[in-house]
């Protein structure tokens, strides 16, 4: 059985920052990291599958025995049917998305350092600010795709699909970023910005 949105969607929530909240009483939090909560009142609070346990008058459900349990970093994801999720922001790094269907997809500003997109169907996704920095991409489908100041640098772009409704403009590449065999036009590549290669 491939995993679906719906598999995952509970592992994207952000962190719970309580450093400016003093109560939270009563309130029900799901899959959530929690810090700078040693000064916020949780009575009555119901934490299921949060992370850390042993939150002051708190009632703890299932509590996560981990921060990695509440994140989708270098989570397997192969094949995963994600079609028109809401990924905005997700941390995806080292994921693999190995032929995942991500068509039309929203991920905007997501974080994609060294995941593998091999295979995959990014077509009519969102991709703007995404970091795909190192990521692999070989053989995906972009088109339609938006990647409207997406981090390319050290990206492996080898025969990908796109077409000339793809959006690079303002997308960071390097000299490390591979474009070999991919149909990405020279005007696509133009409408880039070369960034030097770091010493």
């Amino acid at each position: 059985m491939r995993i679906t949105y719906d598999d995952i969607k509970h592992r994207l929530q952000p962190p719970l920052d309580c450093s400016e909240i003093k109560d939270l009483r009563g309130r029900y939090f799901y899959n959530r990291l929690i810090t700078n909560y040693e000064h916020t009142d949780f009575s009555g609070c119901v934490l299921f599958h949060c992370y850390p346990s042993g939150i002051l008058n708190s009632l703890e459900i299932n509590p996560a025995q981990s921060e990695d349990d509440l994140t989708l970093k270098g989570a397997n994801l192969e094949g995963a049917i994600l079609y028109k999720a809401n990924l905005e922001g997700a941390d995806l790094t080292g994921a693999n998305l190995t032929g995942a269907y991500l068509q039309y997809t929203d991920l905007t500003d997501a974080k994609l350092q060294g995941a593998n997109l091999e295979d995959a169907d990014l077509g009519d996704a969102t991709l703007e600010r995404a970091n795909l920095q190192e990521a692999n991409l070989e053989r995906a489908d972009l088109r339609g795709a938006n990647l409207y100041g997406a981090n390319l640098e050290g990206a492996n772009l080898e025969d990908v699909n796109a077409d000339r409704y793809v959006d690079f403009d303002e997308a960071k590449y390097n000299s490390k970023t591979n474009f070999k065999y991919s149909s990405i036009t020279q005007g696509q590549r133009d409408s880039m910005i070369f960034v030097e290669d770091e010493d």
